[in-house]
């Protein structure tokens, strides 16, 4: 992994986003790149002099942000790493492709909730509606959490199609940089069929040698099973990797992620 991009807003749950994509491109020897967009109301009657709404207010005033972001983050505990600030005029989503693409970065991290944490806890954020936007590998940080070596990862994997193996090589890839054993969870209407350990097996054999381990279980609440099984692994990440059949369809389609997104708790990683 060399370059981590961490998109913010300056709102607190960002900055704790910061701090951990902070922590996370030291221990993984990245470049981290603070990015922020910023959008003039295209009304604006000073949209061309100095005033703080203009174009050039808005550019000045989110540099300084980033700049003093920056300077936080170099004072954490093993903070030296190299840093550099983005401030880029248009609409959030539009910004980070460009972004994303231009840098080539192997990582995009935010904040789920931004702003406004009630509405986000509702109807979703920025960073939600990133899950089936984004172009590259994106890490959600939900509040509360904070920075711990990624030990454990729970993976979901949809038995009844072929797993994407470009996406699969890149989750394990992350697994590998992290040293983190993978814990694989199938759910399916039929676990004990024997064309479902089958394709398990499967599984098994692509996943070798990574340390792992792969359950497969029922359960009509995907988000709670999914969760559930997360917490009892002592999960550091969930990794997601994005089909659209069956009941992985069902994890990963555009409501269940928001929920996913939204209400998790522990860091969640969407491979494309």
């Amino acid at each position: 992994m060399k370059t981590i991009i961490l998109a913010t807003d300056f709102s607190p749950n960002a900055a704790r986003a910061a701090r951990f994509a902070s922590q996370l491109a030291y221990d993984q020897k990245a470049r981290l790149i603070l990015l922020h967009a910023y959008h003039a109301w295209p009304a604006n009657p000073a949209k061309s002099n100095s005033f703080l709404l203009s174009t050039e207010g808005l550019k000045e005033r989110s540099e300084q942000l980033l700049r003093e972001l920056a300077d936080d983050l170099n004072e954490l505990p093993g903070g030296d790493i190299p840093i550099r600030c983005i401030a880029q005029e248009g609409h959030t989503m539009p910004v980070i492709h460009s972004v994303t693409k231009t840098e080539q970065a192997d990582l995009l991290i935010m904040s789920t909730v931004g702003t406004a944490p009630q509405s986000t806890q509702l109807f979703g954020s920025i960073a939600t509606g990133m899950v089936a936007e984004t172009q590259v590998p994106l890490l959600l940080i939900p509040p509360g959490s904070t920075y711990a070596e990624i030990k454990s990862v729970v993976v979901g994997i949809d038995l009844a199609a072929t797993p994407n193996a470009v996406v699969l090589d890149t989750a394990l890839s992350f697994a590998r940089s992290f040293d983190s054993v993978i814990n694989v969870l199938c759910i399916s209407d039929s676990p004990d069929d024997a064309e479902t350990k089958q394709r398990a097996e499967h599984i098994r054999h692509l996943l070798n040698p990574q340390p792992h381990t792969l359950t497969i279980k029922s359960g009509e609440d995907i988000f709670d099973t999914f969760l559930g099984f997360a917490h009892a692994n002592k999960a550091n990440l969930i990794m997601m990797l994005p089909q659209t059949r069956n009941w992985f369809w069902k994890l990963v389609a555009e409501g269940e992620t928001q929920r996913m997104a939204r209400l998790t708790d522990i860091p969640l990683l969407v491979i494309v």
